[in-house]
């Protein structure tokens, strides 16, 4: 497992994918709202691509929020959230987050390194991913005000093309056709699902040798690179 998470931390060291990656998942319409949003004022945020051992492969938790008001309401992310005044790095907000909303003891999460920034336009939020790792399944205590559910994704699924799907839906009055990933029944899509194209794609061009040693090749076509 040493030389996989080794592997890990050098297909997420720069030059990173980024924009090319993000697309390849990015839905055809990003802005749904009323008011255009202001890069320029957008507030700093952070997320947790928590990994951790399971069997011969790695999972990653994903929450479902609960329908608070607001644009992010009820939605499938990642562990995260704004950054505050007492935060030294993203690093520390996405551990903070990710203990406030899973319950999870971070104190042994090993930094492997962050993807790159992505502009969320509804919140006008920039959101910055930061990939952890534990050696071993967390114990998962969610905080009910902010989590439905929490669930555990094997890392292979995002890799599997038979996975990717397509919807056409009305939101807001726009017309969105996205790309998602199908898990159990759910959707993952939108800025989440952009943030996991370009782990995908950083593994794909920089760690062949971990995809092959975790058993990630099946009888299905697998994502390729955009």
């Amino acid at each position: 497992m040493i030389s996989l998470i080794k592997s890990l931390i050098k297909a997420l060291e720069p030059p990173l994918p980024g924009d090319a990656a993000h697309a390849f998942m990015a839905p055809s319409v990003r802005f749904t709202g009323t008011e255009p949003p202001d890069p320029l004022k957008a507030r700093q945020s952070s997320v947790l691509i928590l990994l951790y051992p399971s069997g011969e492969n790695f999972s990653v938790p994903f929450i479902q929020r609960t329908d608070y008001p607001g644009v992010h309401g009820g939605q499938i992310s990642l562990p995260g959230g704004k950054c505050e005044p007492g935060d030294q790095s993203f690093w520390d907000t996405a551990l903070r987050e990710t203990r406030e909303e899973l319950g999870v003891d971070t104190d042994d999460v090993a930094f492997l390194g962050q993807l790159s920034p992505l502009f969320i336009p509804n919140s006008n939020f920039v959101v910055y991913p930061q990939v952890g790792y534990l050696n071993q399944v967390p114990d998962f205590i969610p905080n009910s005000t902010e989590v439905a559910e929490v669930f555990q994704v094997p890392l292979a699924t995002f890799f599997d093309s038979a996975n990717i799907h397509r919807f056409t839906r009305q939101v807001n009055g726009y017309s969105i056709e996205a790309p998602y990933y199908a898990v159990d029944g759910r959707q993952i899509w939108g800025a989440t699902a952009m943030i996991l194209s370009e782990l995908v794609v950083a593994l794909r061009l920089k760690a062949p040798d971990l995809i092959s040693a975790l058993h990630f090749c099946n009888d299905h076509t697998f994502q390729e690179s955009p």
